[in-house]
C-alpha cells in the first residue's frame, strides 16, 4: 500500500487508509517527541483525495525550536526514521523511514514560523477544495511518470511550475 524505492517514481491511485496511516504516525512522532514537536500535518499528495501519489506518506512537523532538532533525532530514530540533514533547504530538516528499496514516509521538520509551514498547508488545503486543479495537476504527474520515471529529481522539479501557479491562486483566494 505505501512504499517506494529511493529515486523511482511510481504514482499509485488515492487510497483512502493513508490518512489513517499518517494518523498513525503522527501519534507516534508525538509521542515519540512530544517535548519538541507542537504541531504535525499529512502534505503532499497521500493528503489530497482522489489524485495519484508517490506511495510515500509525506509529513510536516513543527517544532518548538531548531536548537531542538539534535533531541529529537534518537527519538525518530527509534520509529525507523533515518537523519537526513537540510537537503538543500535551510532550516527545514528531513527524517526519511523505510531502507532505500522501501521508502515509506518522508517526514520534514521545521519551525512553524518558516516558509515551509504555511507553502505546504496552502497548497494542500488549495487542492482539496479546488477538485478541477487537482485533477490537472494529478493528469501532470502521469505525465511527467513517462518522461521521469527512473529520476525522480527531474520529476520534481518538472512540476515546480504548476505548484507555484496553484500557491499564487491561493494566495489571491485568501485575499478574497
Amino acid at each position: 500500500m505505501i512504499g517506494l524505492k529511493r529515486g523511482v517514481v511510481k504514482l499509485s491511485k488515492y487510497n483512502p487508509k493513508w490518512k489513517t496511516l499518517f494518523e498513525e504516525e503522527s501519534a507516534l512522532i508525538f509521542s515519540a517527541a512530544e517535548d519538541f514537536i507542537v504541531d504535525v500535518e499529512h502534505i503532499g499528495s497521500t493528503a489530497i483525495p482522489d489524485i495519484v501519489s508517490k506511495p510515500i506518506i509525506d509529513i510536516l512537523a513543527a517544532i518548538n525550536s531548531l536548537s531542538n532538532i539534535v533531541k529529537i533525532i534518537v527519538p525518530l530514530k527509534t520509529l525507523g526514521y533515518i537523519y537526513r540533514g537540510e537537503q538543500g533547504i535551510p532550516d527545514r530538516y528531513l527524517f526519511v523511514k523505510g531502507g532505500e528499496d522501501y521508502r515509506t514516509h518522508h517526514l520534514h521538520v521545521v519551525e512553524k514560523e518558516h516558509s515551509e509551514w504555511p507553502k505546504h498547508i496552502l497548497f494542500r488545503d488549495y487542492l482539496r477544495k479546488h477538485p478541477k486543479d487537482a485533477q490537472e495537476y494529478s493528469k501532470l504527474k502521469q505525465t511527467l511518470l513517462k518522461k521521469y520515471e527512473l529520476d525522480r529529481e527531474k520529476y520534481t522539479e518538472s512540476k515546480s511550475d504548476f505548484i507555484r501557479r496553484i500557491l499564487e491562486k491561493a494566495r489571491q483566494d485568501l485575499s478574497i
